[in-house]
C-alpha cells in the first residue's frame, strides 16, 4: 500500500517536472523578454521539478540490484 503511494507520487512529481518544463522552454527565447522576477520564478520551478526527479531516480537506483558481469561471476 505505502509503495503504491509513493509509485503515485512519484508519478505526480514527474508529471509536474513536464509540465514545468514546458512552461520554461518558450520563456528562455531569444526574443522573450523577461523580468528578473519572471526568470527567479521558472528557475525556481525548474530547481524544483530537479530535485523531486533527482530524488526519484536516487530512490529507484537504490532498488535496482547491483550488476554483476558474466566476468565478474566466472572469476568468483
Amino acid at each position: 500500500m505505502l509503495s503504491l503511494l509513493a509509485d503515485n507520487i512519484e508519478n505526480q512529481q514527474i508529471e509536474t517536472a513536464v509540465v514545468i518544463v514546458g512552461l520554461a522552454r518558450p520563456m528562455v527565447e531569444e526574443d522573450t523578454r523577461l523580468t528578473a522576477d519572471e526568470l527567479r520564478w521558472i528557475a525556481r520551478r525548474l530547481i524544483e521539478s530537479l530535485t523531486d526527479v533527482l530524488n526519484i531516480a536516487e530512490s529507484r537506483g537504490q532498488r535496482i540490484p547491483a550488476y554483476i558481469s558474466a566476468e565478474s561471476k566466472n572469476e568468483e
